[in-house]
C-alpha cells in the first residue's frame, strides 16, 4: 500500500511539474524566436525599401548586389518574388525557393498580409527562418522579399533551455517525491503499527497494542479503538481463563473426596456389584484426568513465558529417558538417542511439555512389541522433533482434528485419555512461532512433529 500511494502521489507529482514546465520552455523559446523574427523583420523591411525604390535595371544590379552582400555578411540569403510569383532576383540560387513552406509565406506576403508571429521552431527542427515581407507602391503589391534565416543558434539555445528547463523538471519532481515519501509514511505509519499489532494479537499475543500517536487524526483514532478492543478481549480471554483454572482447581477437592468414599465403598459392596463399582471408579480417575488437562490447558492459553535459546537435543534425550521404563514395561523400543547438537528459540518448560505429550500418545496408542522412533532433522529456518508409532494411526480425514480440544478418534475410545494433550503441545508451541503437524506413517502408524524455530550453532559459543 505505501508503494502504491508514493506512486500514485509521484504520478501526480510528475504530471503537475510537466504542465508547468513544458509552457515555460515554450515560452522561452518564444521568446528567443521572436527576437530573432523580429531582428529579421527590420532587415527585410530596409531591404522592402530599397527594393521598391528600383525602378530601373540598373537599380536591380545594384539590389542584387546588396542582396549578395547581406548573405556575406549575416549568412542570411534574400529573394525578390513577382505576382507570378517567381523568383526575380536572389542572393543565391538554392532549391528552398520553391519550398512549400516558402510559398505559403510569399503567397501571404502578396496578399498584403504580414507574418507576425512567425512559425515556433523547435529544437529537434532543422529547418530555417522564413520571413516574407510585401512590396508596394502606391498602395499595390509588386511582390514580395523573402529572406531565409539559418537556425543554428536559435535551434542550440532552445536545447540549452529545453535542458536546463528538464534539470529544474527533475530536480523539482525529485524533492516532490521526498515530500510525497514523507508524507505518505506519515499518513501509513499508523496502519502499518495497526497491521502488526492486529497480526500478533491474532497470533495469540494478546498484550499487543497500537503504539505511537502519529498519523492522520482518524487513523489515530482509530488505533485507539482497537487498543480500547483488544484491552477488552484480553480481559475476557483472561475472565476465562481464571474460571477454567479456578474451577479445575475447586472441583480437585470434591472429586477427591468422591474418590475416596468410592474407594471406601468397596468394603461394604454386596457380592456380584464388583463390576460396578470398578466402572465408577474408572470414570472418576478419567474425570481427574480431565480436571488435571484443562489446568494444564489453562496455563498454556496464559503463556509459557519468554522463548530462550535451548539445545533441543539435551531435552529430547532427557525426556527419553525418563519414558524408557514405560517403554520396557510395556516392551516396545524406542529408538533415537542420543541425538547431534541442535538448537532452537523457545521456552524450555514448555517444549519439554509438549514433548511429554507427543510420547505419551506414542507409547499409549503403540501395541506391545512395537516401535516408536525419535528424530530432530534440520530444515533451513525451521527444527523438526519427529516421534513415529507403529500404532493404529488415524485416517486422513482425522488428522486435520488431532488438535482439536476434547477430540478423540472413535476408533480408539477405548484407550484411556481426555483429547486434550495435543492441543496443549499445540497452543504451547503457536505461542512461540511453532506448530504441531501429523501424517501417517509407512508401517501405518502416526508421525507427529513439533516444528520449532531453528538456532545457529554458533549462537551457543556467546
Amino acid at each position: 500500500m505505501r508503494a502504491r500511494l508514493r506512486a500514485v502521489l509521484a504520478l501526480l507529482m510528475a504530471a503537475v511539474v510537466t504542465a508547468l514546465s513544458v509552457p515555460l520552455a515554450g515560452s522561452r523559446i518564444d521568446v528567443e524566436q521572436q527576437t530573432m523574427l523580429t531582428d529579421r523583420r527590420d532587415d527585410a523591411r530596409r531591404l522592402v525599401s530599397m527594393a521598391e525604390a528600383a525602378t530601373t535595371g540598373a537599380d536591380r544590379i545594384s539590389l542584387l548586389t546588396d542582396f549578395r552582400r547581406y548573405e556575406e555578411v549575416h549568412g542570411v540569403r534574400v529573394a525578390l518574388f513577382d505576382p507570378t510569383p517567381a523568383v526575380r532576383l536572389a542572393s543565391s540560387d538554392t532549391a528552398r525557393w520553391a519550398d512549400p513552406d516558402v510559398r505559403e509565406h510569399v503567397a501571404m506576403a502578396l496578399s498584403g498580409h504580414r507574418d507576425v508571429t512567425g512559425t515556433r521552431i523547435l529544437p529537434w527542427q532543422s529547418k530555417d527562418l522564413v520571413v516574407a515581407e510585401p512590396v508596394t507602391r502606391d498602395g499595390d503589391v509588386l511582390g514580395a522579399l523573402v529572406t531565409l534565416s539559418p537556425t543554428d543558434d536559435l535551434r542550440h539555445t532552445g536545447g540549452v533551455v529545453v535542458g536546463v528547463v528538464a534539470v529544474a523538471a527533475l530536480l523539482t519532481l525529485a524533492c516532490c517525491v521526498a515530500v510525497a515519501s514523507r508524507i505518505a509514511s506519515w499518513v501509513l505509519r499508523p496502519i502499518g503499527l495497526l497491521d502488526r499489532a492486529a497480526h500478533e494479537f491474532g497470533s495469540g499475543r494478546l498484550t499487543a497494542r497500537v503504539a505511537g500517536r502519529s498519523g492522520p487524526p482518524e487513523l489515530r483514532r482509530l488505533a485507539a479503538s482497537f487498543n480500547d478492543m483488544a484491552a477488552r478481549v484480553e480481559a475476557a480471554i483472561d475472565r476465562q481463563r481464571k474460571f477454567v483454572a479456578d474451577a479445575s482447581h475447586q472441583l480437585r477437592n470434591p472429586l477427591g473426596a468422591l474418590q475416596l468414599r468410592i474407594d471406601q465403598l468397596e468394603f461394604a459392596l454386596r457380592p456380584g456389584h464388583e463390576e460396578d463399582h470398578e466402572h465408577v471408579r474408572t470414570e472418576a480417575k478419567r474425570l481427574g484426568h480431565i480436571l488435571d488437562d484443562l489446568l494444564r490447558l489453562a496455563r498454556a492459553d496464559a503463556g509459557a513465558g519468554e522463548p530462550a535459546l535451548v539445545e533441543v537435543s539435551a531435552i529430547v534425550d532427557e525426556r527419553l529417558l525418563a519414558w524408557a521404563p514405560l517403554a520396557r514395561n510395556r516392551r516396545i523400543t524406542v529408538t533415537g538417542g542420543p541425538h547431534q547438537p541442535a538448537h532452537a528459540w523457545f521456552e524450555p518448560t514448555a517444549l519439554s511439555t509438549s514433548l511429554d505429550v507427543v510420547l505419551d500418545n506414542a507409547l499409549k496408542f503403540t501395541p506391545r512389541g512395537g516401535a516408536v522412533s525419535v528424530r530432530i532433522r534440520r530444515d533451513g529456518d525451521e527444527l523438526a522433533i519427529a516421534v513415529s508409532d507403529t500404532g493404529p494411526g488415524l485416517d486422513h480425514d482425522e488428522l486435520a482434528r488431532v488438535t482439536d480440544r476434547f477430540w478423540r478418534s472413535p476408533r480408539h475410545q477405548n484407550v484411556a485419555g481426555t483429547g486434550l494433550g495435543l492441543s496443549i503441545a499445540s497452543e504451547l508451541l503457536r505461542q512461540h512461532g511453532g506448530r504441531v503437524e501429523a501424517e501417517p506413517t509407512a508401517q501405518g502408524g502416526l508421525t507427529v512433529r513439533l516444528v520449532l524455530r531453528a538456532a545457529d550453532h554458533g549462537l551457543i559459543a556467546r
